[in-house]
């Protein structure tokens, strides 16, 4: 009788146990976004840095480095140009003389400044490199940044569909889930039942 009453028992906690209510798919869902929600809280990932900051500072370094090399070349014509008036032969007197010097100082301006124009055209392609490099170096970093978060998305989707898998083959219980729902910490999530 006692062996009778034994297994009694056993099979009215295991109907019991069958009977009791699963969690239905959506709840497991919400719950798995509750558990990663409680985790980024007790383990907060540090801000990623952006790498368009820090290609732009380094590019402007490049620019400001070739401005520089260029104002030294134009300053170094103008003061070629400087010396080449310092050195034309003073006006003479009267307006002939006067517009003879002048005649003269604008034609040395005209050199100069075709020389200068020259010297601005052999800096152009260079201005126009570090252009399109840096355009490309801001196309692959954003590229980059965009599969590594395709890449984390299909990542949290492949864990979210494992834990759904998990829930379903462990029979889960609305309470267990209810409880989980109810966690205000990852260690409260993780002690229920």
């Amino acid at each position: 009788m006692k062996k009778l009453a034994t297994v009694f028992v056993a099979i009215v906690a295991v109907a019991f146990a069958a009977c009791a209510k699963k969690a239905t798919p959506d709840e497991v869902k919400k719950a798995y976004a509750k558990l990663v929600e409680l985790q980024k809280a007790a383990n907060p990932a540090p801000a990623a840095e952006d790498p368009a900051v820090k290609i732009n500072a380094e590019f402007a370094q490049k620019f400001q480095a070739l401005q520089t090399a260029q104002q030294e070349a134009l300053k170094a014509i103008d003061a070629e140009m400087t010396a080449a008036k310092d050195a034309l032969p003073k006006a003479k007197k009267g307006k002939k003389g006067e517009e003879a010097y002048a005649a003269a100082v604008a034609k040395v301006e005209e050199e100069f400044t075709a020389k200068k124009n020259e010297k601005n055209a052999e800096f152009a392609p260079q201005f126009a490199d570090l252009n399109k490099k840096k355009a490309d170096a801001l196309k692959a970093a954003a590229d980059a940044k965009a599969k590594a978060d395709a890449d984390a998305k299909a990542q949290a989707d492949k864990d979210a569909a494992a834990y759904l898998d998990k829930a379903v083959k462990d029979r889960t219980t609305k309470a267990k889930v209810d409880c989980q729902l109810k966690a205000a910490k990852l260690e409260d999530f993780n002690k229920c039942k």
